[in-house]
């Protein structure tokens, strides 16, 4: 468990605090939704509806990060937002082609959500028509995705944020604030198992001691990939669940912990281990819990 030198950034969205020391805030915890087929809004309903009240019962923060991958989905997506969400509840919106993000992006525009939005991602592939729709239509929050394909370690995660690994023009946090983008989250880019996979644990306080910015991962994404959990199909969903733990343990703000499905084990889970933390970095570094912590709701 970790406290760190640097002054925190906490970055507020609607009633959700992003950042700070360890103990301070709880875990923000994004559940993905859309990412496989047609999108199933009935199910989806349920599904959401189910993460915002686990979520509101224990104090933990949730976000719906919805998957956009056709053109004619953008606006039922909107829509089904729109309807099932809290009205100042904030959304991540995540996507694949180039030419998605641009329409989605003016499609936000057009229905006055981009102060709920935030952006999934800014990375190493961005395109310069992208670059200009962010500048037209820029969005609340955004993930920067540290990935260097040059350097998996925390250093070569440091050097993508620092001057873009010299790929690009510039450093993906001065691409950032180019656009306009002034409150951003660090993905520490989850690799394949094989790929130096731990690195994305070890480079939260590394990220988090050099920037002060908030920072999570999608450690998820390594155990999709253990191909050998399937032979272990009772233990991988635990598996699943309890990976996002690290995070925590590790300092970090925020977890996209797959899909929303996951959200009633997922969600207890990381508030046990975010109350843990808590009575420890109050005891050990004075770091008192905010009005919103999941320690607040289960004190003894």
């Amino acid at each position: 468990m970790y406290s760190f030198t640097k002054t925190q950034q906490v970055f507020e969205l609607g009633s959700i605090a992003f950042g700070g020391q360890p103990g301070e805030h709880p875990t923000v915890l994004f559940g993905g939704m859309f990412f496989k087929g047609a999108p199933d809004f009935t199910a989806a309903s349920h599904q959401l509806a189910s993460m915002l009240r686990i979520g509101d019962e224990t104090g933990m923060p949730t976000i719906p990060d919805v998957f956009i991958r056709k053109e004619e989905y953008i606006e039922p997506i909107i829509a089904f937002l729109e309807q099932h969400l809290p009205k100042t509840h904030p959304f991540s919106v995540d996507f694949i082609e180039s030419s998605l993000k641009i329409k989605t992006l003016e499609a936000l525009h057009d229905h006055k959500l981009l102060a709920r939005t935030i952006y999934n991602s800014v990375h190493i592939g961005m395109t310069a028509p992208e670059r200009e729709a962010l500048k037209q239509h820029t969005p609340a929050m955004a993930l920067i995705v540290a990935f260097n394909p040059k350097d998996s370690s925390p250093d070569g995660k440091i050097e993508v944020l620092e001057n873009g690994a010299h790929l690009l023009d510039s450093g993906l946090l001065a691409v950032a604030s180019s656009v306009g983008i002034q409150r951003i989250l660090v993905d520490t880019a989850a690799l394949a198992p094989g790929e130096n996979s731990g690195a994305a644990l070890a480079a939260l306080p590394v990220i988090k001691e050099e920037y002060g910015l908030p920072a999570g991962c999608a450690i998820h994404n390594v155990v999709e990939k253990s191909k050998w959990l399937t032979r272990y199909e009772s233990a991988k969903t635990t598996v699943d669940a309890a990976s996002n733990a690290g995070i925590a343990l590790f300092g970090g703000d925020f977890a996209i912990f797959g899909p929303v499905e996951l959200a009633p084990v997922v969600v207890p889970l990381m508030a046990w281990f975010d109350i843990v933390v808590s009575e420890y970095t109050e005891a050990y570094f004075g770091v008192c819990p905010s009005q919103q912590h999941p320690r607040r709701v289960f004190s003894p």
